[in-house]
């Protein structure tokens, strides 16, 4: 599987947050947005953002690493959603290059940062996919994330709709289950 190390991103990190976001970008939504609108989501513009970003420290933003090499991000946070109370947090984004699609990675990366939202005292996580994502949305049902019906209209080159999914962050007591036996 290779050797992962997930960590805060930190200034430095803005080349490679670059690369990966833009390539992940494209891979994740082609046939979904436009390739006009995908050609134009270019390393160079994820770079500048994120150096910005990560100067200003306005999010928290991790990056994935498989045997040395710059592999995914996720970006966590306190969730944005007003009909949502204050124990969600929020998956804000989470990127994996193609080449590491398939191998346990993504789940990887989204456990870590599921676990960074439960150390920042939230007991559930909402995020928001593509609804013609159908590979994305069946990741985060494969983790136990249920889509609540809740959609909100986008527009990247064209209108698209996003539905939300939620789950709840378990402790280690939620996976004890007690069986009692009457006859």
């Amino acid at each position: 599987m290779g050797q992962v190390e997930i960590r805060w991103a930190d200034e430095n990190d803005w080349h490679d947050l670059g690369v990966i976001h833009s390539g992940a970008y494209r891979s994740a939504y082609k046939n979904i947005i436009p390739d006009y609108y995908l050609q134009n989501y270019t390393v160079e513009k994820r770079q500048e953002y994120y150096r910005n970003a990560l100067r200003a420290g306005t999010e928290k933003i991790a990056i994935m690493f498989v045997d040395g090499k710059a592999a995914g991000l996720i970006t966590v946070g306190k969730c944005r959603d007003e009909d949502l109370d204050n124990t969600y947090g929020e998956i804000l984004g989470i990127y994996l290059l193609e080449d590491f699609w398939g191998m346990g990675f993504g789940k990887r990366l989204i456990h870590w940062g599921s676990d960074r939202i439960k150390e920042s005292g939230y007991s559930r996580v909402a995020l928001w996919v593509l609804k013609e994502n159908v590979n994305a949305r069946r990741f985060y049902e494969s983790l136990g994330f249920i889509c609540d019906g809740k959609e909100r209209l986008i527009t990247r080159g064209k209108q698209l709709v996003q539905v939300r999914y939620k789950k709840h962050l378990s402790n280690n007591f939620d996976s004890i289950v007690c069986c009692l036996w009457v006859r």
